[in-house]
């Protein structure tokens, strides 16, 4: 392990020894180099073919991923010319990663259903939702810092999606509004972001502490409060995060089961990745629900961040 790695918070690096026992080693070398960029095609306002036919004209080169047709790894240009492109600047393509991707992949939204993304902003997986059922659900985006609403807003724009209702408020309280209204519901927390670490920009985790975590926490018990509240019975809620900490995740989904006893039940998550593990069991001496192996983790790799994913289905 290079000595780099010691410029992250010592108690961060001996709780992720003790959540990736085996793992670690490599988790912790994924904070040395940033990950590949890569970018996903948006079907509003294009088709596969022709976006290939596109992005091959300004020789952009590229991989594709095996499981998600419409992610590509970006090979050449670097990323800021890449953002000089046309299909970039036409929003034809929007920079994600392929681990950001999973949950509304994995939520399978559905033309004509409606569909809840409780935490928006910047327009990432909203955006995604859009582009997989090709504008023909109704979707409801909320996002309650101002800002960041501003530039989910110039995204969608941007991107030519126009089926998005936008709400400036505190997904909390959304609930209230729109009781067991959605067929689906994505809840993509805010975190403590220990994905998004890299060793050579402190700023990425100088912020850290166990108190941020609880903090963290205490919002996405609400978060996911209100998502479920809002769905349907019958209904499917994912609930990820870009975080390692089980306070964040199984903890928040453990609460939730409790919370909701006999009235949700986590489901099984096919995933299509191989850099994956289940949910933890148990954590610092609190046991958790035997239903949390249908959890998963995303190892992080020179591609892949990691996450954090939950299936929920509400129990008619």
């Amino acid at each position: 392990m290079q000595k780099a790695i010691y410029r992250l918070p010592a108690d961060f690096i001996e709780r992720l020894k003790n959540i990736y026992p085996k793992q670690h080693i490599g988790v912790l070398n994924s904070f040395l180099y940033k990950k590949e960029p890569c970018f996903r095609a948006n079907l509003i306002k294009t088709t596969l073919p022709d976006f290939i036919r596109q992005i091959k004209n300004e020789n952009i080169r590229y991989q594709r991923i095996p499981w998600y047709k419409e992610i590509f790894i970006l090979k050449h240009p670097a990323q800021k010319e890449f953002q000089k492109s046309k299909v970039f600047l036409n929003g034809l393509a929007y920079l994600q990663n392929p681990s950001s991707a999973l949950p509304a992949f994995i939520l399978s939204p559905k033309q004509g259903e409606k569909i809840l993304d409780l935490c928006a902003a910047p327009g990432s997986k909203t955006s995604q939702i859009a582009s997989l059922t090709q504008g023909n659900a109704e979707i409801i985006a909320v996002e309650k810092i101002k800002p960041r609403f501003y530039k989910l807003l110039a995204n969608l724009k941007i991107l030519g999606i126009t089926n998005v209702k936008t709400i400036l408020t505190d997904g909390e309280f959304i609930w209230k509004k729109y009781p067991e209204y959605f067929d689906k519901v994505l809840v993509d927390a805010p975190c403590s972001s220990e994905a998004q670490f890299m060793v050579n920009f402190p700023k990425t985790f100088s912020y850290w502490s166990k108190r941020k975590i609880k903090e963290q926490q205490r919002k996405q018990k609400k978060l996911i409060f209100s998502g479920i509240k809002s769905l349907k019975p019958g209904g499917i809620l994912i609930y990820s995060t870009c975080t390692f900490s089980p306070e964040e995740n199984e903890e928040v989904i453990n609460w939730a089961l409790m919370k909701f006893e006999g009235k949700i039940s986590l489901r099984e998550i096919k995933i299509p990745v191989k850099n994956n593990t289940s949910g933890l069991t148990q954590w610092q001496g609190k046991e958790f629900s035997p239903q949390m192996v249908f959890t998963k983790r995303i190892l992080p790799d020179n591609i892949m961040e990691g996450f954090f994913i939950a299936k929920l289905k509400k129990i008619n």
